[in-house]
């Protein structure tokens, strides 16, 4: 069974170049770092960039960084808000469509726990049918706070899918993932780190989250030891991602 990791990092010589860096810095001390802790390997990133992107070199590095087998699938004009229901989707002519897939959404500015991955394909097993694993639990960081948070439809969900189904995680918006297969959690445990900063493409939320992008189980937690040892990610980069 193979297993994708689906991650969008298109920036087009109209993205302001400093915006364009900054993002860039997250990819490499974040999203590929947790790539890089993964103790499950049989992975392959392929990431969406766009073929313009005056900073593509230093893209590839940073995808180079998670040290996984990596494609990047360039695109043209792409509208980063605008990949979803479309057949496919962008990512079908990278992937190995004649056995089992499984495909990860992870955002360039995210990342997951180190046990992430492994626990996904030890659920996937060998089974063919339509499944949609979620992880429901982890931590919304905005700067120097950290809110536990329980999302049952987070943005981190691995669609398994049999032979030649040609579907990805990426077919319909996060939220509506249940259209793609039975829904089912892998873990409990905190899985992953969702990012908020000033470059995030959706609305930037301090106060308590109670709606329907999941719910806060408590008040903000320090980013101590604790959270630095479940995430082994450039935590500088993160609590200053707001600045």
């Amino acid at each position: 069974m193979r297993h994708y990791i689906l991650t969008r990092s298109a920036y087009s010589p109209a993205t302001p170049i400093e915006q364009n860096h900054r993002r860039l810095a997250l990819l490499a001390g974040v999203t590929a770092a947790s790539l890089r802790a993964q103790t499950e390997r049989r992975l392959t990133w392929l990431v969406l960039i766009d073929r313009d992107d005056p900073l593509l070199a230093e893209r590839r590095a940073a995808i180079e960084s998670a040290d996984l087998p990596y494609i990047l699938a360039p695109a043209e004009r792409l509208e980063r808000t605008m990949i979803h229901d479309r057949p496919y989707g962008p990512w079908a002519k990278h992937i190995r469509w004649g056995e089992p897939t499984l495909t990860t959404r992870l955002d360039d500015d995210d990342a997951i726990a180190p046990w992430t991955m492994e626990r996904v394909r030890v659920a996937a097993g060998t089974g063919l049918s339509r499944v949609v694993w979620t992880l429901p639990v982890g931590y919304r960081v905005i700067g120097d706070k950290a809110y536990r948070i329980r999302w049952p439809l987070a943005q981190f969900g691995t669609l398994q899918a049999p032979p030649r189904a040609r579907a990805t995680i990426y077919d319909v918006n996060h939220v509506r993932v249940g259209q793609l297969g039975r829904l089912r959690p892998v873990s409990e445990e905190p899985a992953w780190l969702w990012v908020r900063h000033t470059l995030t493409r959706s609305r930037i939320n301090v106060g308590r989250q109670t709606t329907m992008e999941g719910r806060d189980e408590g008040d903000a937690e320090p980013i101590g030891a604790a959270l630095r040892t479940m995430f082994p990610v450039d935590w500088g980069l993160i609590t200053g991602a707001m600045g």
